[in-house]
């Protein structure tokens, strides 16, 4: 199987992983008009079925341990729990981050949620598994942080928010953040210590757990909806080809980022490739200036603002890039 040896090329998976967490979320977006529950159905299909093709092809070239199916059958049952569970406790997060999105808007949503997912991602999976430098880790994840702020307010000033101080949106983002920042720890339980499972069968164990999440996702929302009217299940199949398409690719996309994410992160450890992945946000909003043309006609201060987040974004991802090479 395919798994990075050397420093270099595990950070350069970090960074596409980086590119494609900020780049899914364009097929949404390209998707006005279609419900959420929908296209997060396509979606979860779209990282499953690409999870498999990867396992069976990077996760089984040159095993002599048996096959990724083989392997994955014979897993450790304590360390595919644990796997399981953090890809439900993501999803349930990232969940509940779309639909504060949703509710309170991008300016409002994003930091309350980045704030506490990239704190208590680097900090719990750092503790857990004490790999990098944690001066440089901690100056990397403050400057995120910080990067976080400055896209919300650029956007904020931008106008592309609802109302600020909706209770239900914070709430949401609040815990939005708090399950997005405590699932990489599980990860990197499940692939150190004894009986640690390789990056390919962890990563459709959390696939398996996520699906799960979006399983019972999608049913409540659709009978009860944060935003908007109920639905019917059976309304995801008045969907065009096009719409579903969009949320096979979207997950696709995802998933890529995701085992790309978890191959390096044997190596740099959990709270590096968190951190660089955390990242992601530069890309989105790079996608919104280039692609969506957001800033388009903006006022110099939106445009100040939102060029001071992607550098700050990037001298963040830089220095925790920095932590492993100082470790």
């Amino acid at each position: 199987m395919f798994i990075p040896q050397t420093a270099p090329v595990a950070l350069a998976l970090l960074v596409v992983s980086m590119l494609c967490w900020g780049s899914w979320a364009n097929l949404l977006k390209a998707l006005p008009g279609w419900r959420l529950e929908y296209f997060y159905l396509d979606y979860t299909l779209g990282f499953l079925i690409t999870v498999l093709i990867i396992g069976a092809t990077a996760g089984s070239v040159g095993v002599v341990d048996g096959e990724f199916l083989t392997r994955l059958v014979t897993a450790d049952s304590g360390k595919t729990l644990l796997a399981l569970i953090g890809g439900f406790v993501w999803n349930a997060g990232n969940i509940l981050l779309l639909n504060s999105i949703m509710i309170a808007g991008l300016a409002v949503a994003f930091p309350v949620a980045s704030v506490l997912a990239i704190t208590l991602g680097v900090g719990i999976s750092y503790w857990a598994n004490p790999i990098g430098n944690p001066l440089w880790l901690l100056a990397g994840s403050v400057v995120l942080i910080v990067a976080a702020v400055m896209n919300a307010r650029a956007y904020r000033q931008l106008g592309a928010t609802r109302g600020s101080h909706n209770t239900l949106g914070i709430t949401l983002a609040l815990l939005a953040g708090l399950l997005v920042g405590v699932f990489p720890p599980f990860i990197g339980a499940a692939i150190s210590g004894p009986a640690a499972l390789d990056p390919y069968v962890v990563s459709i164990d959390f696939m398996l757990g996520a699906v799960v999440a979006t399983v019972i996702g999608v049913l409540v929302l659709l009978a009860k909806p944060l935003i908007g009217s109920p639905a019917r299940l059976g309304g995801y199949f008045a969907g065009d080809v096009r719409r579903h398409v969009y949320g096979l690719l979207a997950g696709a996309i995802w998933c890529l980022g995701t085992v790309a994410n978890f191959a390096s992160a044997g190596l740099v450890g959990v709270a590096i490739s968190w951190g660089i992945g955390s990242g992601a946000p530069m890309v989105g909003a790079l996608w919104g200036i280039l692609l969506w043309k957001e800033f388009q006609g903006a006022d110099g201060r939106a445009r100040g603002l939102i060029t001071v987040s992607l550098a700050l974004y990037t001298i963040g991802v830089v220095l925790v890039a920095i932590a492993y090479r100082l470790r």
